[in-house]
């Protein structure tokens, strides 16, 4: 709270935020110690519409646990994220499989969310360094280039920021060759806390024609006491 109290002062009292603070206050915003909540997943692709459900928990940058219950067909499918390593459990075959590094990057359920999209809540001020492209009265607009050493599922990122709330409103994700891969829009945020949180978003597939996943979040717990045994195989 202290850090984001920081940061809107400074907003506040007219001074000049550098691009890392941007980030700082971004990933206050985005990526609390715990969270939890419910997931409804949109898929679109040439006008036809998939829906999948699932709840989703997660601790620090390291823990993430996904448990789908809709469609019937997906019910009681479970991922596992844990340091670099991620599982997913499928119900029908009574199997645990480790998916391998190159995989990650792969569509998660047939959505335009990879693995990595959907389960990495690396805080961008960490593997990215930022300058600053544009200001205007309402919005800042960053360049984010991948730190050397550091692995990243994106090379580089165009990012553009809500002043006011200091959370992401739009991103352009690069692949290394520089190519456009997705665009992720965020359509809502809400207060919760002391944060603004991302609880409706887009990510268009720049790579598919008319291919579009929205993701909308439900019964959103921040910092909630998450059993450890969640994160267990």
């Amino acid at each position: 709270m202290k850090l984001l109290i920081i940061y809107l002062m400074v907003f506040v009292m007219g001074f000049a935020m550098t691009p890392d603070e941007i980030l700082k206050a971004v990933d206050y915003n985005m990526t609390p110690p715990s969270v939890s909540y419910k997931g409804e997943m949109n898929i679109f692709h040439h006008g036809r519409k998939k829906t999948k459900k699932f709840e989703m928990y997660a601790i620090g940058s390291e823990k993430s646990s996904i448990l789908c219950y809709y469609p019937k067909r997906n019910k009681g499918t479970r991922f596992l994220k844990n340091g670099t390593n991620m599982w997913i459990y499928m119900p029908r075959t009574d199997k645990t499989i480790k998916i391998s590094d190159h995989m990650l990057k792969h569509s998660m359920m047939g959505s335009d969310f990879s693995y990595d999209d959907q389960t990495d809540r690396n805080k961008y001020h960490l593997i990215y360094d930022a300058t600053l492209l544009e200001e205007t009265p309402t919005e800042y607009k960053l360049e984010l280039i991948r730190k050397e050493g550091i692995k990243a599922k994106y090379k580089k990122q165009i990012v553009w920021i809500d002043k006011e709330t200091l959370t992401l409103k739009k991103a352009e994700l690069y692949a290394t060759s520089g190519k456009l891969l997705k665009d992720l829009v965020v359509d809502e945020t809400k207060k919760i806390g002391d944060r603004y949180y991302i609880i409706k978003l887009r990510m268009i597939n720049k790579l598919k024609s008319k291919s579009y996943t929205e993701l909308i979040l439900t019964d959103i717990k921040i910092d909630p006491v998450i059993d450890e045994s969640v994160f267990s195989l």
